[in-house]
């Protein structure tokens, strides 16, 4: 049996003025054939589990292409063309296949197509028919349609953000498809789409109530006759009709059942709604919980609780070192995995009027990254950094320090991810440490704070740092949740602020809570 594996993996911020380009594609790479193992068959990714299933079960993997950006604006109709033109110009040509597994990410939009992943999954159906089973694993972030559903015959949803299952989720796509193709099942889903969604800052799975959420689909997933159960929190900075909260059910040939089992998780959460929408610290709250909680740093060795059979992340377990450490801030508003800028000033800026010390962030920061080189390591400067992309993520802010360390970029990172990445590049980077106790690492490309390597690479430990402003909410966690005191969830402002009362939905579905009070079940 021959499996064919392909993928457009992007998350759409429509609300990003940083449109997705042919060439932004092309600086996170598009992968080809050999190109994909070397990249993930080490990795805990998805398709990892694609290739994980067939070595297992004996089926051919055959990886076509695939190309992914980091979150940012909506994808160009060129882009979209170019990729999905050749990927499934190989699709067609290279066939006959006996299965197909897409590796998407959920929630693409491109200037010709709202529903990116829709259109995709439909050229795949159209180029191999209604024979060959499809399936297609998604971020837990998906903004999922009905039509992407009917697409394909197995829709599976990563169940932990962070994102620690994504191996499992992917090899459990596989093995469906497998199984549909030898004809030992026959899968029938049904998705449904309660008119609310959650906030970003609730999506942490490991604490109440999206936990019990999750656990309730897993075990939703023991009812006999049920193939597989996922829950989307779905991702609310995409103006589109799908977005929101979602719930999937797939059963073998019981068409009822799929759709009571979605129908009666997603009534449940209903009941959570509140819960799912509450606010957070704002700016200043948040630094004056971190400056009187701080007690001291970890001992050296000593972490935190940290699974590692994908299971949602949880709270810490307490210890008698738990309470040591540094306090974590999440930058809500410049989610660097929702879309952001990279080089949001706001808590910075804040920080320094306070006067915080022993405090770490990076920024993106191209320009000052290029003073910085030019002037080498030891040189004493004063620099405006950050907060030039755009008018949402604060302003320069003035620092004066010394040049530490200067590095090309590139790093491998073996402990657990949020998606279950190995290797990054930060591009030509910088450690710039202040005289007034701030350490900030100033990267050339986008960077997000999802590996622990990113900072011990330069020469950081974050360990010994009092305040850590890490840019995400959840995805940071597996990397800093082991070393943290505590973590603490800042509402600041930025395109993927909490607040979303700041954007202007034209094209999302009405009602919608937390937006207006729906009836629901109707």
């Amino acid at each position: 049996m021959r499996f064919a594996i392909l993928g457009i993996s992007h998350e759409t911020n429509t609300f990003s003025i940083v449109p997705a380009t042919y060439e932004e594609f092309e600086k996170s790479k598009i992968l080809y054939g050999q190109g994909i193992l070397d990249q993930y068959a080490t990795s805990d990714h998805t398709i990892a589990g694609y290739l994980q299933a067939g070595e297992e079960l004996g089926f051919e993997t055959v990886p076509l292409m695939h190309a992914r950006t980091g979150p940012i604006g909506t994808i160009t109709k060129d882009a979209y063309d170019r990729l999905s033109i050749e990927m499934l110009g190989m699709l067609n040509d290279q066939g006959p296949w006996d299965g197909v597994l897409i590796a998407n990410h959920g929630a693409a939009v491109s200037e010709e197509y709202p529903d990116m992943d829709a259109e995709f999954t439909r050229m795949v159906r159209e180029i191999v028919g209604p024979d060959v089973p499809v399936g297609i694993t998604l971020d837990m972030h998906a903004n999922i349609s009905k039509e992407t559903v009917a697409n394909t015959d197995v829709c599976i949803v990563w169940r932990t953000c962070p994102h620690l299952d994504t191996k499992l989720r992917g090899r459990k796509t596989a093995e469906l498809i497998y199984r549909t193709a030898k004809g030992e099942i026959s899968p029938v889903q049904f998705i449904e789409m309660p008119p609310m969604l959650v906030n970003i800052v609730k999506q942490f799975t490991g604490q109440e109530p999206m936990k019990g959420l999750v656990d309730e689909c897993v075990t939703a997933n023991e009812i006999p006759n049920v193939l597989d159960t996922s829950i989307a929190e779905g991702y609310p900075y995409a103006d589109v009709e799908e977005m929101g909260m979602s719930w999937i059910a797939i059963t073998d040939g019981d068409p009822e059942l799929a759709e009571k089992t979605a129908k009666d998780m997603a009534a449940h959460a209903w009941t959570k709604r509140i819960d799912l929408n509450r606010p957070v610290a704002s700016i200043k709250e948040a630094l004056i919980q971190a400056e009187e909680r701080y007690v001291g740093p970890k001992p050296a060795g000593i972490e935190n609780f940290l699974p590692d059979d994908g299971s949602a992340l949880a709270e810490p377990e307490p210890s008698e070192h738990s309470h040591l450490g540094p306090i974590v801030l999440m930058d809500v508003g410049d989610n660097i995995g929702g879309g952001s800028s990279a080089d949001s000033t706001h808590i910075l800026k804040v920080a320094k009027e306070m006067g915080v010390n022993g405090y770490l962030q990076s920024l993106y920061d191209p320009e000052v990254v290029e003073a910085c080189v030019a002037a080498g390591v030891g040189a004493e400067l004063s620099l405006d950094v950050g907060g030039k992309t755009d008018d949402m993520h604060g302003e320069p802010i003035r620092v004066v320090g010394t040049v530490i360390r200067i590095d090309d970029g590139p790093y491998e990172e073996t402990r657990p991810t949020h998606g279950g990445g190995r290797f990054y590049d930060d591009g030509k980077r910088v450690r710039f440490d202040t005289v007034d106790g701030m350490t900030i690492l100033i990267t050339s490309r986008r960077s997000g704070n999802t590996a622990r390597q990113q900072m011990y690479s330069m020469g950081i430990n974050p360990e010994d740092y009092k305040i850590i402003v890490a840019k995400g909410v959840s995805s940071p966690r597996p990397a800093y949740q082991p070393i943290a005191a505590e973590i603490i969830i800042v509402n600041s402002p930025g395109v993927t602020s909490a607040d979303l009362d700041t954007f202007e939905f034209k094209n999302r579905r009405v009602p919608l809570y937390p937006f207006e009070e729906p009836i629901y079940p109707e």
